[in-house]
């Protein structure tokens, strides 16, 4: 690896040789252009670990954003903007603790790593327990079918911590269901699944109450709930995702919730 010094700052490429800026690395590091191509990636006995990874690879970021989804509009709108990436390295890991599968089309068996979904960070602002400090309690249904959330004595000018230009807040509270994923050579995403195609119903439900005043005092206790779909088959390979947050909105002519800093959430973990 060759290292330019002097006043001829040179960055990109000229002929055969490319010119960068190595974080830690003094100067210009100038390397030769090169390496694999699509064709061999793609067909070279050398690259197969390489073709490996990548497909499982595949199989981790479809996995990644069905969680994404699953945790609903409203939580998708106030979530860490990282979420999606960590999602991604989480669904990675559940993949490789598939001992019985072949390297390359491992299964990614989330209900039974549930867990994995708890050391994420949801929130990206402020921490859900910073903006809301009600205490709630929570119940999860029978069956895996709903989630309940009720808060004690909710008193916002006393609980309610918001951003300065909001006028007015709400609750959300979303049910999502995710399957595990299995490998499958005859399609694109090179994952699908698990469950037939005869109940693929879309799984989820999302609660949002009325908009509350900031400086509204006593309310009392509240409660939402969430319910899946009475049609929807609900099995042991499926994983059942909740979250709780605020969103907090600006009286104008008409509500409209906040463009920046617009609320907080809490993973209630997944069943």
């Amino acid at each position: 690896m060759a290292k330019i010094y002097g006043s001829n700052r040179v960055i990109g490429t000229v002929g055969k040789v490319r010119h960068y800026i190595l974080p830690g690395v003094e100067g210009i590091v100038a390397a030769e252009c090169g390496g694999p191509t699509a064709e061999q990636i793609k067909n070279n006995p050398n690259f197969a670990r390489t073709r490996e990874n990548m497909e499982e690879w595949k199989g981790a970021v479809l996995m990644g954003k069905k969680v994404w989804e699953g945790l609903g509009i409203s939580a998708r709108l106030i979530v860490n903007r990282f979420l999606i990436g960590k999602l991604n390295k989480a669904m990675l890991k559940v993949l490789r603790t598939d001992q019985v599968g072949l390297r390359g089309s491992r299964t990614i068996l989330l209900s039974e790593h549930k867990n994995m979904l708890d050391y994420l960070q949801y929130w990206y602002y402020k921490p859900f327990r910073d903006v809301m400090r009600c205490r709630f309690e929570v119940d999860t249904g029978p069956d895996r079918r709903s989630v309940t959330v009720k808060l004690i004595n909710l008193n916002p000018v006393d609980q309610i911590n918001p951003p300065a230009e909001a006028t007015h807040f709400r609750f959300f509270l979303s049910l999502g269901v995710v399957c595990d994923h299995r490998h499958c050579q005859n399609i694109e995403d090179g994952y699908e699944p698990i469950y037939d195609h005869g109940r693929m119903q879309f799984g989820g439900n999302e609660f949002e109450s009325e908009w509350f005043p900031i400086d509204a005092k006593a309310i009392g206790d509240k409660t939402f709930t969430a319910t899946l779909p009475d049609n929807f088959v609900l099995a042991d390979d499926m994983t059942v995702l909740r979250i709780f947050g605020i969103v907090f909105g600006k009286m104008t002519s008409e509500m409209e919730p906040l463009k920046k800093d617009r609320g907080s959430c809490e993973f209630l973990g997944a069943v």
